[in-house]
């Protein structure tokens, strides 16, 4: 088996030696050729699908079983096919954890099916459906079923706390007295008296793309936004703004609660220890936080998996709708189980205050809302795709299942007014 595995290998190398699109550029070279040529997107389009197999010009009953390989045969082979498929600009996208034996024999097993062979740019390809009951890894990868574990929630706050200080860099003394000056108009801007135009608690129960909203001369959030933008270009740190804007939302903001706690009487040592006894009584994820934890993971891997597919589809057609429901599926990737988590906290308490309850409501009307146009921006996409319809119908599936979960929990929670956007 040896020597047949050594006759393999160079078999292997030989056809890396002849693929046409192999090049000597560095990645960042071949970057700007695409960013300033589009004729991947044609060729990827309007190619014709190939075997790997034809592509490579190797047949796939050159490659033994993986029952027939020690670990170590199996490591040697899957590393060269690895680069055999990069100097075709081919890549399988699999889960984190699939071990190379795995993804090894799942290779083997597609090595006759059909794909674009691009020449021009990396073509990725599915490995998943995201359909649970019909997982290629079952073992190896849990996301459609639950992104995070149960976890043990008990852990000390002080084990969570970030250290600010290190992910901001080194100040002059004149850039730090510039830091002072903004952090200090940003303070009064956080304390001033709110306008009586303002609707009080609209942005915490909207969809947050400001560009799009009818009410930003009716919030108080878009005003402090506005205001930091205009004290970061006022700002003499032109080269350091995002770092010093974080800096100056964390250290004001910082400050403001220390005051208010010494105003009470309150030690910051004690409420961090109020804060962790919390902590120590929290459950572990409810499984509507799982759901939408798993559906924003299941959202980045299948980007991952088709990312030439969107990228060739947004070249060839700049001006379609596409680009709409890219962005809303893309916006409402994260925002979702954020929402689902505020939701869920405020209203899963033994003693929830009015205050806490209301929130709840508002925070699950907007999660409905943003799974509303997520499904039909996918809707859409696979109008536009087709060929990924399978994936993209795992995807309806697993939001609907969450939206009726939610729709459970919250009920009538679509009749709830929020502030101002609903009225």
């Amino acid at each position: 088996m040896n020597n047949y595995i050594k006759q393999l290998l160079e078999l292997i190398d030989e056809s890396i030696k002849k693929a046409s699109n192999k090049s000597d550029c560095s990645d960042d070279d071949i970057a700007d050729y695409l960013e300033q040529n589009h004729d991947f997107a044609d060729e990827y389009l309007n190619g014709t699908p190939e075997k790997i197999a034809t592509i490579v010009g190797i047949d796939k009953y050159h490659f033994p079983s993986s029952d027939k390989l020690n670990k170590e045969q199996i490591e040697r082979i899957y590393s060269a096919i690895e680069k055999l498929l990069a100097a075709f600009n081919l890549e399988f996208m699999f889960p984190e954890k699939v071990t190379n034996e795995i993804k090894y024999q799942f290779i083997i097993d597609q090595w006759n099916s059909e794909h674009i062979h691009c020449k021009q740019a990396i073509v990725q390809i599915e490995t998943c459906k995201f359909d649970e009951t019909n997982c290629p890894f079952p073992t190896h990868c849990n996301v459609c079923e639950s992104f995070k574990c149960d976890q043990d929630c008990a852990q000390s706050s002080n084990d969570s706390l970030i250290d600010f200080n290190n992910l901001i860099p080194d100040y002059t003394d004149e850039e730090e007295k510039q830091i002072r000056e903004d952090v200090d108009k940003f303070k009064a801007l956080m304390q001033q008296p709110q306008n009586e135009d303002y609707i009080a608690g609209i942005h915490n129960y909207c969809d947050g793309r400001c560009q799009k909203c009818h009410f930003t001369d009716k919030c108080s959030s878009y005003s402090l936004n506005q205001e930091l933008d205009k004290i970061a270009q006022e700002s003499e740190l032109c080269e350091e703004i995002n770092d010093s804007q974080l800096r100056v939302m964390l250290q004001a903001s910082s400050e403001i609660i220390e005051e208010e706690l010494q105003k009470r009487g309150i030690e910051i040592e004690d409420a961090l220890e109020d804060i962790t006894a919390i902590e120590n009584q929290q459950t572990a994820k409810h499984s509507l936080e799982k759901q939408a934890e798993s559906y924003a993971e299941k959202v980045k891997r299948w980007l991952e998996s088709n990312q030439i597919e969107l990228e060739s589809r947004l070249v060839s057609h700049p001006n379609t709708s596409i680009q709409n429901h890219f962005e809303t599926i893309t916006w409402f990737q994260l925002f979702i189980p954020a929402k689902v988590n505020r939701a869920i906290n405020g209203l899963h308490k033994d003693n929830a205050t009015d205050i806490e309850s209301f929130d709840a409501k508002g925070s699950a009307k907007i999660t409905l809302i943003a799974i509303d146009e997520s499904l039909l921006a996918w809707g859409q996409l696979m109008e536009y795709i087709p060929k990924k319809e399978d994936s993209i119908l795992n995807m309806l599936k697993h939001l609907s299942k969450l939206k009726r979960e939610l729709e459970s929990f919250f009920p009538e929670v679509r009749e709830f007014i929020r502030p101002g956007l609903d009225e």
